[in-house]
This record gives C-alpha cells, sequence and structure tokens, in this order.
C-alpha cells in the first residue's frame, strides 16, 4: 500500500465516483426485495398456483444474507385451498444466484407435488430456487426453554451451580416470554419467577433473561459480563451491567438478571429529534453524557478478558467482503479500491490507541434507561481493543437514526431507511448530539478521533456493502450518502 502522501493525487472526486457504483442494486438482486414482483413469479411458476389448486394470499422475502457466492433467503407465503379453509403460512428456503453461476436443471416434478418434504423448484425470472424451509435445529435448547416446568427445572440447577449465592435457590414456578427470536441465531426469552412463600423475603431475582446463542457469542458473552461483575464496575454508580447467573455450554445459553428499563437511548434520540424543542435536547444532552460516562468507565474497567481486535484485522475483513461481492457482481470491480487505499495509509501514519475493555457492539439501542440512570446490554462482542471500536459503532448509529424515515427498529444493525425531507438538517443535528457525547467521554478518557473516523469509515463501507448482501436497495442511497458526508467532513480525504 502506498504511503497518505503519496496518495494525494488520489483525488476526492475519484474516490466518491468509485463508491458510487455501489449506487444502484441490479435487477436480478433487487427482484427479490419486491414482493408483488415475487407474488406474481411464484403464481406463474408454480403449477399449484397456476393451476388454480392453491391460491398464494401473499408472499415475503426475509432475511436475505449473501453466503459465499450466493444469496439464500426465507420465503414465507400465505396459502388458501379450493375448499375455503383458514389460510396457512408455508416457510421455504430460497437460494438466488447471480448471473456468474449456472441456473439450476430443475423442474417441476409431479412426484412431489408442493408441500411435500421433497418438493423443489426453480423460477428463472427471479433466479430463485426455492424448497421447504428445514426446522431451526440451530438452537435446540428452544424446546426446554419454552416449556415452563423444563424450564424451571433448568434454571434452578444452572443458577445454584453458576454462583454460591444462589445454591439454596428454590423456583416455584416461572413464566416464559419469547422477547426476541432470530431464526437459526439467537432466541431472548424473559422469566417471571415465582417462590414459595417462606422463601419471599431471600432477594432472589424475579425476573432473569435466558439468550440462546449460535456459535460462541454466549460463552464471550458469559465470561465478559462475569469479568466485569467481579470488577470495580459491578459497584460503579455511573452505569448498571446485568449480573451473570450461569452459562449452560452444552445448550450454548446465557442466564443473567435482569437491568430495568423504561426506554432505550435509540428510542430517546428518535423522540428528541421528533419533538425538536430546547427541553427534549436539554434531557437528551444529560443522558448522552452519562452514557459517556459509563462508557469511559468501562473502558478503564481493567478486565483482561476476551480477544484481541484490532483495525488491521477489521479492514483485511471488509476487503475480503468486497472480493467475494465482486466475484459475484463484477460492475464493482474496483469501486472501493481508493477509498480503502486512502485508509490503510492513514492507519499507519495515525497509530492505534492503547486496548481497552471493549463492548463490542455497543449502540443507543444497548444503552437502556430507567429511573435517571442509565445500563448497559448485550455483551456477546466483548473483547480487548482500542477506544475507537466502540466510539465508531455509536457515533455512526446515531447518525443513521438522525436520517431514519422511520419509527421502529428491527434486528438488522443498519436500520437506515429513505431520506427524509431534509436529511443535512437532521444530520447536523445527530452530530451535534454526537459532540456531546464524544466531549464528555474526553473529559475522562483521551481519545484520538483519527483512529475514530478511520473505524467508523470501515464500519460505514460495511454497512453500503450490506445494502447489497441483504438486499436493502431502500436503504442504499442514504447509506451512501452518510459515507461520503462522513469522508467529507472527517477530512479523511484531505483538505
Amino acid at each position: 500500500m502506498s504511503s497518505a502522501t503519496e496518495l494525494g493525487q488520489t483525488s476526492e472526486t475519484k474516490i466518491i465516483d468509485d463508491l458510487r457504483r455501489f449506487g444502484m442494486l441490479p435487477d436480478w438482486l433487487s427482484a427479490i426485495d419486491d414482493d408483488d414482483r415475487v407474488r406474481n413469479e411464484l403464481t406463474r411458476g408454480i403449477p399449484e398456483f397456476a393451476t388454480g389448486a392453491l391460491t398464494l394470499l401473499s408472499c415475503e422475502i426475509k432475511r436475505a444474507r449473501m453466503k459465499r457466492n450466493i444469496w439464500t433467503t426465507i420465503c414465507r407465503l400465505t396459502i388458501a385451498d379450493q375448499n375455503g379453509g383458514e389460510p396457512q403460512l408455508v416457510a421455504l428456503r430460497g437460494t438466488l444466484l447471480p448471473p456468474t453461476l449456472a441456473e439450476p436443471q430443475i423442474g417441476n416434478d409431479p412426484q412431489h407435488p408442493f408441500g411435500s418434504a421433497a418438493w423443489r423448484i426453480y423460477i428463472p425470472a427471479l433466479r430463485l430456487q426455492l424448497e421447504p424451509q428445514p426446522p431451526d435445529e440451530a438452537l435446540p435448547a428452544l424446546p426446554i426453554l419454552t416449556d415452563p416446568e423444563l424450564a424451571r427445572a433448568l434454571l434452578e440447577t444452572s443458577i445454584r451451580a453458576g454462583s454460591p449465592v444462589y445454591q439454596a435457590l428454590r423456583i416455584q414456578s416461572c413464566e416464559p416470554k419469547i422477547m426476541r427470536y432470530k431464526p437459526g441465531s439467537r432466541c431472548t426469552i424473559l422469566y417471571r419467577l415465582a417462590y414459595a412463600p417462606a422463601d419471599a423475603d431471600r432477594g432472589w431475582p424475579d425476573i432473569v433473561v435466558a439468550k440462546t446463542y449460535h456459535g460462541d457469542k454466549g460463552r464471550i458473552a458469559y465470561e465478559g459480563m462475569r469479568a466485569l461483575w467481579d470488577s470495580a464496575l459491578a459497584h460503579n454508580d455511573a452505569v448498571t451491567v446485568a449480573e451473570p447467573l450461569a452459562f449452560i455450554p452444552e445448550m450454548n445459553v446465557l442466564v443473567q438478571g435482569p437491568i430495568r428499563e423504561e426506554q432505550t437511548l435509540q428510542d430517546l434520540i428518535r423522540s428528541a429529534l421528533r419533538a425538536g424543542t430546547a427541553e427534549a435536547r436539554a434531557a437528551l444532552d444529560t443522558f448522552m453524557r452519562m452514557a459517556a460516562v459509563g462508557l469511559a468507565e468501562l473502558h478503564r474497567s481493567n478486565v483482561h478478558v476476551g480477544e484481541q481486535r484490532v483495525w488491521e484485522d477489521e479492514f483485511a475483513e471488509v476487503r475480503e467482503d468486497t472480493d467475494r461481492l465482486v466475484a459475484a457482481a463484477p460492475q464493482l470491480d474496483g469501486a472501493a479500491t481508493a477509498l480503502l487505499e486512502r485508509l490503510y495509509a492513514l492507519a499507519a501514519e495515525h497509530p492505534a490507541d492503547p486496548p481497552v475493555p471493549t463492548h463490542g457492539t455497543f449502540r443507543p439501542a444497548q444503552v437502556l434507561l430507567y429511573k435517571g440512570r442509565i445500563g448497559f446490554i448485550d455483551f456477546d462482542g466483548f473483547c480487548q481493543a482500542e477506544p475507537a471500536l466502540d466510539l465508531a459503532l455509536f457515533l455512526g448509529k446515531i447518525r443513521s437514526i438522525g436520517v431514519n424515515a422511520s419509527e421502529s427498529d428491527d434486528d438488522d444493525d443498519e436500520n437506515v431507511t429513505t431520506a427524509p425531507a431534509d436529511p443535512q438538517a437532521l444530520l447536523e443535528q445527530t452530530e451535534a448530539i454526537s459532540e456531546t457525547f464524544l466531549a464528555e467521554y474526553e473529559r475522562h478518557l483521551p481519545i484520538s478521533r483519527q483512529r475514530i473516523a478511520l473505524w467508523s469509515s470501515l464500519n460505514l463501507l460495511t454497512l453500503v456493502q450490506h445494502c447489497w448482501t441483504k438486499v436493502k436497495p431502500d436503504r442504499l442511497g442514504i447509506t451512501l450518502m452518510l459515507l461520503e458526508r462522513h469522508l467529507k467532513v472527517s477530512g479523511l480525504l484531505g483538505k
């Protein structure tokens, strides 16, 4: 890679022009984001719908993801038969093949009609292969965790083993409630616990939360929370963290105590921006400063668990993701090259701050507000890294909240939709909110703003790529605008 000085000839115009090649998804990819178009093609392409034996009432494509050189999706169909029975929901697994791959030779097989386990079909107009969605085998603990009696016994045993404080714990009953579910990867269940009258004053938790995980995230979260709970942070008035009660490795389940919530910091940011009053902004600034102090206390908690994460590894991952995307969409070849070269050279000129205990996925949604206090949740990304990792994620999400036209949030971490009427004005407001947070953080810990800008650039480029790999054409324009504005106002492209 060249030095930043040598890259002075790489103009801002070239970098921005190259990035704008990401600005529109090809038709073969964006087609699956159009539910009506998919419904029409399935009605024509699936014999049972084409003949009227079954009626396709609606179609919804969910969770499109690029895996290697293909895209996978969940296709949820609502169908009705000729007998006028109740509509049924059918889940199919879809595989979208880019034009760089040969189409499969799959025809209609009368021996395996729609609805049978061996049914398969390929819809050429969508380049989409469909088959029955297999059961969610990635989270085997779910049947136990959602059964009141089985969950009661599991919680009692695991919490007793997980902490000497609760060795006498006796749960009389529990009431499970699924709070969040991502098929194949994660489920969060809240339990309201009841005890015998004789144990009512033992100080045992009346609410606990169990989280299922796929991969190592459950172990990472537990080890990070355990270390934080054993540190001075657990008794720090600046921030609350949940008590880790147990980790069940054979089920990949984390059990923790509750953190009370009236709203999230993300909710407060949105409501303050909508209100647009000095009073709302003053209340928001108070909690932004509190969140900054809480994060600074986390960063200096002197906890030494978790893997090391460095900018260079993140850079390599972004570059690899770019290469995989280019292999499926060759029109993007070179679209990010000039920017990545610029960032790599600047990173060499601005060395990282020393590593600290790091949340790893820190965003306003992970900051809970309750009676004038704050709490942090979701430590499954806990690691050792420079502070800029957390700060860049947090500040970047504030920007996306500001230009998000909807009031709801989904499971994706880049909830950005279409641009509001005056995005520049909203961005200026969110940048002022971000400055309030960052200035307060700097009062407690020094930080390199250049490093924050470098991490933010990788995060925003990743979000642009996600518009392709997760098929989000409605988010692409505003996300690309956020990246362009960041590069210009941060000075990364030169003065």
